[in-house]
Order: structure tokens, then C-alpha cells, then sequence
């Protein structure tokens, strides 16, 4: 089983994700055999989280289900907020869903995304993270950190940048949950992704989980 995990990352370094077929139970399993560890995305929470649309009022505070509820959510990594943010996030569906996930690594999309502007790499955010928020920027050490629930714009580079990710969203590739028991593996380090518009479809329910690799894997 291991070596199912090991094959989606291998497939990942190619566009930033891959997709697959296994149970939540199995991938925990495989990454234990591989020794990644998992990182819960709310202080004190569980390590996996069921995401389901919700609107604003019954969302977690500083999340992006708060600002968009089951509209469509914007480009983002997953655990932005944390001094570490995930090197992987899986998502698995356990049936089926009509609402896609979006994906977009800038290496694939457009004739300007290759290189990322220079405001990206400097423009500054206050990221909201409880009593110990701190500064950063979107991009740093060759990973994306980039969420507009939790990251507030301090200088007009940062204003740049959550415009940059907006406009860039239309290069997104749409990864639909059509078949029972699909797995998803993003490089959170790589690419951002984003859910369509769940208004259609309340009952949506994705397992995620996230981790940090192996330091020699990684």
C-alpha cells in the first residue's frame, strides 16, 4: 500500500497534484509507512476535518467558508495561519461530487505565470493566526503561503498580490469528483487550490488531510 502515496507524490512533481483511488484509512496508513506526520489545520483540532459547505454565520472565524460561505472560495493554501503551513494536503471523497476543486500551478497556466512577479515575493501580510499572528509573504523559500480568510494586505506589493491571485484563477484546472472513493494529493507548497460554488450541492462532503513530508522526501 505504501506504494500508492509514494507514486501520487512521484506524479505530483510533474503538475503539483495527482489523483487516485483509496479509502481516508488507507492513505493515514501509507503515510504512516512513510513516515509523514500529520498536521492538524485548527489549533487543537483533529488532524482530519470534514469540509461541507456552511454559510457565513456558521463558519469558523478567519475562514474563508466565513467570508464566501458556500459561494465560490478563492485560490488558497491550506494551514496558511501556521508558522509551518503543510507540505501536502489529500482530499478523499467517499461518494460523489458535482462541485469541483480547482487547481492552479503557475509553471503550467498562461504566458506570464512562469515567473511570479516581484511584488509576490516581497509584498507584506498580517496573518491572522489567534494571540500569535505575524507577518510574511505570499511566496518565500520556493512555497506559497496564500489565504485571503486569514492574510490582510499590509503595503500596496501585498494589495498586488491578492489581485495577481485572483486574476489568475481563470488558468485553474477543474478536478471533479465523478467516481466513489477518489484521493487527491496537492503539493501545497506548489499549487493553490480552490472550491467552485457549492450552492448547489449543501450535502458536499470531502475529508482532508494534511502533511508534513519527510525532510529528505520533501
Amino acid at each position: 500500500m505504501a506504494r500508492m502515496l509514494e507514486s501520487l507524490l512521484e506524479e505530483s512533481k510533474a503538475n503539483g497534484w495527482a489523483a487516485g483511488q483509496a479509502t481516508l484509512a488507507e492513505v493515514q496508513l501509507d503515510a504512516a509507512l512513510l513516515g509523514w506526520t500529520e498536521v492538524p489545520t485548527r489549533r487543537g483540532g483533529p488532524a482530519v476535518s470534514t469540509l461541507r459547505p456552511v454559510d457565513s454565520a456558521e463558519a469558523e472565524p478567519n475562514s474563508l467558508s466565513a467570508r464566501y460561505g458556500k459561494g465560490a472560495q478563492p485560490l488558497h493554501t491550506d494551514g496558511a495561519h501556521l508558522p509551518e503551513p503543510p507540505d501536502i494536503v489529500i482530499l478523499t471523497c467517499a461518494t460523489t461530487s458535482t462541485t469541483p476543486t480547482r487547481l492552479w500551478n503557475r509553471q503550467r497556466y498562461g504566458h506570464s505565470v512562469t515567473r511570479l512577479p516581484e511584488y509576490v515575493h516581497h509584498g507584506v501580510f498580517l496573518i491572522s493566526s489567534g494571540n500569535d499572528s505575524f507577518f510574511g509573504t505570499a511566496y518565500t523559500g520556493r512555497r506559497f503561503r496564500y489565504d485571503p480568510g486569514c492574510m490582510l494586505p499590509c503595503d500596496a506589493r501585498a494589495r498586488q498580490t491578492a489581485q495577481y491571485f485572483d486574476d489568475v484563477e481563470k488558468y485553474a484546472d477543474q478536478y471533479v469528483w465523478s467516481e466513489p472513493g477518489q484521493v487527491l494529493l496537492i503539493d501545497n507548497r506548489r499549487v493553490l487550490h480552490a472550491r467552485a460554488s457549492a450552492v448547489q450541492e449543501p450535502q458536499r462532503e470531502i475529508q482532508r488531510i494534511s502533511y508534513h513530508l519527510k525532510r529528505e522526501a520533501s
